[in-house]
């Protein structure tokens, strides 16, 4: 080996030193977290997740009643129950900060319509992305997480009931905090 290569080598363990010969402190552990916005409109949530390194996997149910502002339909009631997944990546490598992913949920949709109070159900499916931050209160492990996620619903349908359609939206964003505990 001559010595330029000797030096070269010596220089990018200098300027990579810590990628190459530090042991990596991998974070891993649970987490159980609540949105508390989906209380406050008559319903639930419940999720788990498992942090590995930056990546935090979950788990979880919900539900809500989806106040007409919101699903712009003057006339219906809409309530959803569902079970979805996200798979998030903490920018910073940590499980705290920014963060980015993905979501999947299958969703049961009930449509009533207010003034004859027939509905109708459909069960959704729906893929999406969203991005947040992750704050470590500094309270033992509770944690809040505000975050905005757009959806996508695979097999969206307006929908009919007594001659007035109830439009639905392919896309939904859906901005929420969810706070949570770290074991």
């Amino acid at each position: 080996m001559n010595w330029f290569n000797l030096l070269f080598l010596l220089a990018l363990s200098c300027l990579f030193s810590t990628r190459l010969f530090a042991q990596s402190e991998v974070k891993h552990g649970f987490d159980v977290e609540i949105d508390p916005i989906a209380f406050a409109l008559n319903g639930f949530s419940l999720h788990g997740g498992y942090l590995t390194g930056p990546w935090r996997f979950d788990l979880g149910i919900f539900g809500l009643d989806i106040p007409e502002w919101a699903h712009g339909n003057e006339g219906f009631k809409v309530s959803a129950r569902g079970t979805g997944w996200k798979a998030d990546r903490f920018l910073r490598g940590l499980s705290d900060g920014f963060f980015i992913g993905v979501e999947g949920n299958v969703t049961k949709t009930s449509i009533t319509h207010s003034l004859s109070d027939d509905n109708r159900s459909a069960t959704e499916f729906s893929l999406g992305i969203r991005g947040g931050y992750r704050w470590n209160t500094g309270l033992g492990n509770l944690y809040v997480t505000p975050w905005l996620g757009l959806g996508y619903i695979l097999n969206a349908k307006d929908v009919t009931i007594n001659g007035e359609v109830f439009k639905t939206s392919p896309f939904q964003p859906f901005p929420t905090v969810h706070i949570g505990w770290t074991f």
